[in-house]
């Protein structure tokens, strides 16, 4: 029988008067072909078995790929034709135009300038004369040229790694730099604000004892120097033991407690350009929430729409910072927390994945990866700067573009952590306010030391502690003209402080020594010419 469509008559044939047509009849079948069991489906229905089964597959790679939050990630990268607009830097890196520097006393002074140190004087002496009249008696106020020979003997000591050595070593023993005994004979203490007024300020501010102080050098530092295209943010401890509100404890940190403060620094040059200390909840402050993202977004405000890449760890980066820092003209590269709501599942470390294997998930201009550094241990990284599959094949861990990157620029703040630290200039003492005020004094000297270096780069040239060279030559210039001042006011200073003197090259005027040989003289021949007349006899 002849069949002209599914849906048609038949059209007649030689079995045309039969009921049941060929088709129509269940155990018909034609020949070369096999009659399917009982238990193997249909063609019909295995099609629609194969489907389901691809639907569910597809419902399962989806699932895997999609966040709590409900984005999706997707598996290939997006195509793009040009270079994105954040990805030009709009300015050259360096120092900032119109500060030139002969000496490193110039490149100090940019940071700790004269603003910061009248503030100190006034403060410092103020508190002076409170207690002088208290206890009944005088105080003989501080002077500049006195501030900063403690500045620079501090800054000696640190060079030489002396901050663990007793004062009255450093200025008594004659195994130590004659420096310190040719410039003072005493240690005068700090003050940084009035204490009249600390209570009221108190209410509102943990920090208010040096937070003038502290606004005062972030705004030379953010001034004077212009970042690379990559700049790191992450926390510092500044070691301290001693009582204050804002104490953290850091169980990763070498020194376990002390002041938190948060930096961001350039990543090609140890360089700080802007910092948070961390005082906690203010008084009458709700509960902080997202602290790590609110951070990056404080420091990082000065970056605006300049083309920059922000390089954070863990407790930084999230989702949302990087679309906001994608607003502002800003990149981002960091790694992930396990527990973040926007990781989609297959970006979750598993022991039956391979070592050193990567996946990628793609969303936007948002680039998600996860690499297995060892069996059962994943990390995840998250990067607007990066678009694309390219692993280092070569190498044995295969290490996505993602992950070099971010190895070449997460160290900024540890290292100029290490610098300061190398060279400090902290000395032990129970006042939070002088612990900031040594570190803030160690942050300026390695910016100024990056400053001149940058414009003077042949002092690096065949010297490997040029940094060492820096710090004493700062330091004398700092004292010198202090000693000159001690030496030409004091008329009866004694010979070991004169002796000091000469040896740190600092004596009188050779026309002053030539009045006294002369005034010597005459009083000799005075002397000589006085006789008794019994000896005239």
């Amino acid at each position: 029988m002849i069949l002209n469509g599914w849906d048609e008559e038949p059209i007649g044939g030689i079995d045309s008067g039969s009921d049941i047509s060929d088709v129509e009849d269940p155990d018909y079948c034609p020949p070369g072909h096999v009659r399917p069991s009982g238990n193997q489906p249909a063609p019909a229905e295995q099609d629609q078995s194969d489907t389901e089964e691809s639907s569910e597959e597809e419902m399962d790679i989806v699932s895997n790929r999609m966040s709590r939050k409900g984005s999706y990630w997707a598996e290939l990268p997006p195509t793009q034709a040009k270079t994105p607009s954040h990805y030009l830097l709009r300015s050259r890196s360096g120092p900032a135009p119109g500060f030139s520097n002969v000496s490193p006393i110039d490149a100090w002074k940019l940071f700790i300038t004269d603003s910061i140190l009248e503030e100190v004087l006034k403060c410092t002496n103020m508190e002076g004369r409170r207690v002088a009249i208290n206890r009944g008696k005088e105080w003989k106020n501080l002077s500049k040229e006195e501030l900063m020979a403690f500045i620079g003997l501090t800054i000696l000591a640190g060079s030489e790694k002396n901050w663990d050595v007793p004062i009255r070593v450093l200025f008594g023993s004659p195994l130590h730099n004659p420096m310190y005994k040719a410039t003072m004979s005493i240690r005068r203490l700090l003050r940084f604000d009035d204490k009249r007024t600390r209570a009221s300020r108190l209410e509102t501010n943990h920090m208010t004892t040096f937070r003038y102080i502290w606004d005062l050098f972030l705004v030379n530092c953010r001034q004077k120097f212009i970042p690379s295209d990559c700049v790191t943010v992450d926390e510092q401890l500044v070691p301290f033991r001693g009582r204050t509100k804002f104490l953290q404890y850091m169980p990763s940190k070498p020194a376990k407690n002390g002041i938190k403060i948060f930096w961001v620094c350039d990543a090609r040059t140890p360089y700080a350009i802007d910092g948070i200390v961390y005082t906690g909840r203010q008084p009458g402050e709700e509960v902080q929430k997202n602290l790590g993202e609110n951070t990056v977004r404080q420091l990082c405000s000065g970056f605006r729409h300049r083309g920059h890449n922000i390089t954070t760890d863990n407790f930084f980066t999230s989702v949302p910072l990087a679309e906001h820092l994608l607003e502002k003209g800003l990149t981002i590269v960091g790694t992930l927390r396990q527990n973040k709501p926007d990781i989609p599942p297959v970006m979750k470390a598993s022991k039956s994945r391979e070592v050193h294997c990567t996946e990628f998930g793609f969303n936007g201009s948002m680039t998600m990866i996860r690499y297995i550094r060892k069996k059962g241990k994943a990390v995840v990284l998250l990067s607007t700067m990066h678009h694309s599959k390219m692993v280092d094949e070569n190498s044995q861990k295969k290490k996505t573009e993602i992950i070099l990157f971010y190895n070449q620029t997460k160290g900024g703040v540890d290292t100029v952590d290490q610098m300061v630290g190398y060279y400090t200039c902290k000395r032990q003492t129970q006042r939070w306010p002088m612990v900031l005020w040594y570190n803030m004094i160690d942050i300026a000297t390695l910016n100024a030391y990056s400053f001149f270096r940058a414009q003077h780069p042949e002092i690096s040239t065949g010297i490997t502690n040029a940094r060492r060279h820096f710090l004493t030559e700062l330091s004398k210039e700092l004292v010198t003209p202090h000693m000159k001042s001690r030496l030409e006011g004091t008329p009866n200073l004694p010979t070991y402080i004169t002796e000091a003197m000469g040896r740190c090259g600092v004596t009188k005027a050779a026309n002053q020594q030539q009045e006294r040989s002369t005034e010597g003289q005459q009083k000799r021949k005075s002397q000589k010419q006085i006789v008794c007349d019994n000896c005239t006899q």
